[in-house]
């Protein structure tokens, strides 16, 4: 009987402790219980950086920099004295090393006066003589591997260009032409558009066609 009663007030007791335990969890309100529950993490301590000293002295440094300073006015002045020194040449958008110049050529020889326009084309060599019209030729080379490489530079750019081989006192020229037009105005216009062209800048002659 005793053990029963003492069983009892143990169960007594543990029940009165639940009850203080979760009493105060269900009488607050959520903010309180949020509040009761906030576990906040302080903020680190405040630590001062170490300083760290200087590898190179002061001096050494003021040296250095005056060093780097003349070594930088010696090489802005050799670039301009190669730059004055070196010969002017027209921008053409290509490297210089890149594109054949052409060759100078003797005077050439005088070209045909092409027909009137109202003279029927039987008088010019009978029926089957091919239409006069102009072309223009932009260079002029004595090596034929440098005019066929301008000749494939200016048909990938858009242009109808070719070139002949022209034996002139005893010498034979690789001569570069860009056309053929029937009008001598519209050869001038594609003169004129291969000049403004930045990446050739070509000054051409409008010369007479011949097939």
């Amino acid at each position: 009987m005793q053990q029963r009663t003492r069983q009892r007030l143990i169960g007594l007791l543990l029940l009165l402790l639940l009850a203080a335990i979760v009493a105060p969890l269900v009488l607050r309100s959520p903010e309180q219980v949020r509040v009761a529950l906030d576990m906040s993490i302080p903020e680190p301590p405040a630590m001062d950086e170490p300083e760290v000293a200087p590898v190179i002295g002061e001096r050494e440094q003021a040296a250095t920099d005056e060093q780097i300073s003349d070594e930088q006015r010696a090489v802005a002045e050799a670039g301009e004295r190669a730059l004055d020194d070196a010969p002017a040449t027209p921008d053409t958008g290509e490297t210089p090393s890149r594109e054949p110049r052409p060759d100078p050529e003797p005077a050439a020889e005088p070209e045909p006066a092409p027909a009137p326009a109202g003279e029927p084309a039987a008088e010019q060599g009978g029926q089957d003589a091919p239409r006069p019209g102009f072309t223009v030729q932009v260079a002029s080379f004595s090596d034929a591997a440098n005019a066929e490489a301008l000749v494939t530079r200016l048909r990938d750019a858009g242009y109808n260009a070719y070139h002949r081989t022209v034996s002139q006192d005893g010498n034979h020229w690789e001569r570069v032409f860009v056309g053929p037009e029937i009008k001598r105005g519209d050869a001038e216009a594609l003169r004129q558009r291969l000049a403004d062209d930045k990446g050739f800048a070509l000054d051409g002659l409008v010369r007479a066609f011949v097939p």
